[in-house]
């Protein structure tokens, strides 16, 4: 019922913009009918939006490094050269205090983390996988 009355105004709304103004009247009153169509949809779709709770806080207080730590892993299998920007200088602060990281990573595992070896610039050649970063944390927990 209220469709056909706002259908029924709208269409004498033209009609007297035509006879008013001929095309120019008949285009103000388009245009002001679709300037009232738009607010009313938006203030219809703002009513039934429920309010909304604040984002939470990127970083959590109590661990400020960890987009820091999110961000290395996330990258570090894309390349070699990100794997050794990256990831190998946490590796290198968690082995800081050990003097057995080699004995606790072993052979295949320690150039990895190797801080002796100079950083890779090559950005194609890919970087060691999740999993192989896996094993490493597992082994350096094992080792404690």
């Amino acid at each position: 019922m209220i469709t056909a009355g706002l259908t029924i105004a709208a269409a004498l709304l033209l009609a007297a913009g035509y006879a008013v103004a001929a095309t120019t009247g008949l285009f103000v009153c388009a245009v002001l009918l679709t300037v009232l169509a738009v607010a009313g949809v938006r203030a219809s779709l703002r009513k039934a939006d429920p309010p909304r709770e604040p984002a939470p806080a990127g970083r959590r207080p109590d661990f400020p490094g960890y987009d820091h730590l999110a961000a290395a892993v996330s990258w570090c299998s894309t390349s070699r050269h990100a794997w050794d920007c990256d990831m190998r200088p946490i590796l290198v602060r968690l082995l800081r205090n050990r003097s057995d990281g080699r004995a606790a990573l072993g052979d295949e595992l320690w150039p990895l983390a190797d801080p002796s070896l100079s950083r890779s610039g090559d950005r194609d050649a890919p970087g060691p996988t999740l999993k192989t970063l896996e094993r490493i944390l597992d082994r350096l927990e094992a080792a404690r």
